[in-house]
């Protein structure tokens, strides 16, 4: 595979609006590749945005007391001194995701000419398929911890490997419900999806392009929320907001001092961070 290929699927972590459950809503608000294209993080990437968002004093390491800091700011800001409503979560991030959105509408772009050709629409999924498919096989399997086992978060602007848009992409994809998804029926599902947006025209405009990502991005949005709303009561409270963020800072805290430094990052190689 070229390296322009994997630098474009590396790149981004909103996805290609049309398809499937892995949609939107961003903390590092990326662009969108490759419906289901993970959000995979290399150490020092991974690093930089964490302690980004998290060491607060700038030390060179995280302690627990800074990240729930951290948290609580970011959630009293989107839920205005209250608890979080669907509609706020979804608010969070969408000033990034259409942002990001713009800007991927133009890299897919390919000849500049303001409209995107199914070509230029299904290109970043066809090399995600080359990606992940190494052997050549052409196709995908649905089964549980397979490569598109993954999802988006959208409380945290990123993809997780934890199953979360597996169930949506076989179901949007399998056409003929064999438990894989082989190249011929993903690209036919694209074509479908695209005409759709475009109301059977052969290119579609910008304006198309974006009112699809939104309505898929908000779909999203709310079926994530479902899933943090523990108790079922139709709103967030900060631990429920928090819950995937301190799981994960279990997990990076190896010592259980409740701090994490940049040299326990630096050996997590290249991985998916989780919700």
């Amino acid at each position: 595979m070229s390296r322009g290929i994997k630098a474009f699927l590396a790149a981004g972590a909103c996805v290609l609006a049309l398809g499937s459950d892995a949609v939107f809503a961003q903390r590092d608000a990326a662009g969108p590749e490759g419906r289901m294209q993970s959000r995979t993080y290399e150490p020092g990437q991974f690093a930089s945005r964490f302690f980004e968002e998290f060491d607060l004093n700038h030390d060179g390491k995280v302690t627990h007391d800074e990240m729930n800091k951290a948290l609580a700011a970011r959630f009293a800001a989107a839920a205005h001194g209250g608890a979080m409503t669907s509609d706020q979560f979804a608010q969070m991030r969408l000033p990034q995701f259409r942002q990001r959105t713009a800007q991927m509408f133009r890299r897919l772009d390919w000849n500049g000419d303001g409209r995107l050709s199914l070509d230029e629409f299904a290109g970043p999924q066809r090399a995600r398929f080359e990606m992940f498919d190494p052997d050549g096989k052409g196709s995908e399997s649905c089964a549980p911890g397979s490569v598109h086992d993954a999802g988006y978060r959208p409380d945290a602007g990123r993809y997780v490997q934890r199953g979360f848009g597996r169930t949506q992409f076989c179901a949007e994809n399998d056409l003929n419900h064999d438990g894989q998804v082989s190249h011929a029926e993903f690209d036919s599902a694209t074509a479908k999806r695209f005409m759709q947006a475009t109301g059977g025209a052969k290119t579609m405009s910008e304006e198309q392009f974006d009112a699809a990502a939104l309505k898929k991005y908000r779909e999203t949005s709310a079926k994530y929320f479902a899933r943090l709303d523990a108790d079922h009561d139709g709103k967030l409270s900060l631990a429920e907001f928090s819950a995937p963020d301190q799981k994960e800072f279990a997990r990076l805290d190896k010592k259980g001092d409740g701090a994490v430094t940049r040299d326990v990052l630096s050996g997590q190689g290249r991985f998916h961070r989780g919700g």
